[in-house]
């Protein structure tokens, strides 16, 4: 085996072009059918593009006087061309003159290969080329010189690989309205059996009554939003009889309401209060937890929707009394507990002001404001990830949020991460689309491209701009062409 390795000067360039192309489906022929191209890797980095590939020349019979060169090519639009270092294959006089003189002709990186008739033989071959940003739409190819003359007549191209980079089908997300937020809490007010006076040194209480006034406090005193609803809504345990704990879940959630009110001095018509006399739903996350030994009928009583609460309540602590009694003890006192919500309206941002607020507080921005912050940073750039990350972790069911996630993933090679996204990114065309552009990266370009056909049929452009990429002669795209854009609806 002949092996050679040929350096080229490498420049620094931020190369976007996608991994995975190493993938053979077809084994390229040169000279006539007489010389297979195997192992064939183009393999695009964040500075260079390298060749590497084996030809194979056991089937060519290669006279004496003859010679063949064959030189890679990578190609783009707008007639970029680079040259790669020729590959000179020599017939046994060819060789002697190619050692005399004749390697003058085709530079010191020329890989001179002298071949044996007759015998097993696979040349090495390995180039790199500094990338240029031409490169990520390019073709590369080999230039056959059949007779190793020059004459165009005894010239023909062999494609080797097709380097198509897809436009990142990001989708910029509809304007939010009011941006409505929330912040929900959950206290454990202590009152005296069988009371509802609110007593705030009993026992917790102060602890529990300052974690619903602060949380109430820090929104009231941010400049950005404005409480509009404070809910608070109390629960009581099964424990006695169903009017009785309708008695006092309505009636301590109404007192503490008026404590909190009078501590924030927020109007009366902000404040909603309602009551569930006694929190079932609780008491069966607990027990169905748990290794109560009979689980499993207890979870059967909870669940009957046939039987009045005392009836449960009762059959319960009659049939199983250990497991009623350690119920008692641990869990009943966590269901008597009151929920709140603190709703409030944030108002909207500039894109400078975003810069500064999602540093701090990123829930009180929209999904499009943050989309609008990103792009004021370049594409793959951690800033730009960054946002694209803080967006889909504060609306993480948003199909919009996941989908640019998983085009930001996909921008710096992670196609597992983009994988993940685009499982919460919905079936719309523009979701199929970036599915699509994920297969064509991963090296499935039909696959990818059956999936751009199918988002292009449902309506979405930018699929076909993709498909007209990918499919057609190479081209140079303007120089500000980054990504594609889908607006939502």
């Amino acid at each position: 085996m002949t092996k050679t390795t040929i350096p080229i000067l490498l420049l620094c360039a931020a190369a976007l072009l996608p991994a995975g192309l190493d993938a053979q489906t077809a084994v390229p022929m040169l000279a006539d059918s007489t010389i297979a191209v195997r192992n064939l890797k183009v393999e695009p980095t964040d500075r260079t593009l390298v060749l590497d590939m084996d030809l194979c020349l056991d089937s060519l019979h290669l006279r004496a006087n003859r010679r063949m060169v064959f030189t890679p090519t990578v190609s783009g639009g707008d007639g970029y061309t680079r040259l790669m270092p020729p590959i000179v294959l020599n017939g046994r006089k060819q060789s002697i003159s190619y050692k005399r003189f004749a390697h003058n002709d085709y530079g010191p990186d020329a890989l001179a290969v002298y071949r044996r008739n007759g015998t097993r033989q696979t040349v090495h071959y390995s180039a790199v080329l500094p990338y240029e940003p031409w490169m990520k739409n390019c073709d590369v190819a080999i230039e056959e010189d059949l007779c190793g003359c020059g004459d165009v007549l005894d010239q023909a191209v062999t494609p080797l690989r097709r380097l198509r980079r897809p436009r990142m089908p990001y989708v910029r997300p509809a304007v939010e309205g009011p941006k409505e937020r929330h912040y929900d809490g959950q206290a454990f007010i202590d009152f005296p059996v069988d009371k509802i006076t609110l007593y705030p040194d009993y026992r917790a209480n102060p602890t529990e009554l300052a974690k619903i006034v602060n949380s109430i406090n820090v929104v009231k005193n941010d400049t950005n939003a404005t409480i509009y609803r404070v809910e608070i809504h109390g629960y009581a345990s099964p424990e006695d009889t169903y009017r009785h704990n309708t008695y006092l879940a309505e009636n301590r959630a109404r007192t503490l309401t008026d404590y909190v009110r009078r501590m924030v001095a927020l109007p009366d018509t902000t404040f909603r209060v309602s009551s569930t006399p006694e929190d079932w739903e609780g008491l069966r996350r607990y027990v169905d937890g748990s290794n109560l030994d009979n689980r499993e009928a207890i979870l059967a009583l909870i669940d009957d929707a046939t039987l009045d609460p005392d009836v449960k309540e009762h059959r319960i602590r009659d049939r199983y009394p250990d497991d009623y009694r350690f119920m008692l003890q641990t869990w009943y006192p966590a269901l008597r507990h009151s929920d709140y919500v603190v709703r409030y309206y944030v108002r909207p941002f500039t894109v400078d002001e975003a810069r500064e607020i999602i540093r701090t507080k990123p829930q009180q921005l929209s999904l499009e404001e943050m989309y609008a912050l990103a792009q004021t940073y370049e594409p793959g750039t951690p800033r730009f990830n960054e946002v694209m990350e803080t967006a889909v972790r504060m609306f993480p069911d948003d199909p919009t949020a996941n989908l640019n996630a998983a085009c930001a993933r996909m921008e710096v090679g992670d196609y597992e991460g983009a994988e993940h996204f685009l499982r919460r990114a919905g079936r719309s065309p523009q979701a199929d689309h970036a599915r699509g552009v994920l297969l064509v990266l991963r090296g499935d370009t039909d696959g990818g491209c059956r999936l751009m056909r199918q988002a292009q049929e449902a309506g979405c452009r930018e699929a076909g701009d993709n498909l007209r990429l990918i499919e057609g002669p190479a081209t140079t795209a303007p120089a500000d062409d980054r990504h594609s854009e889908t607006d939502t609806d």
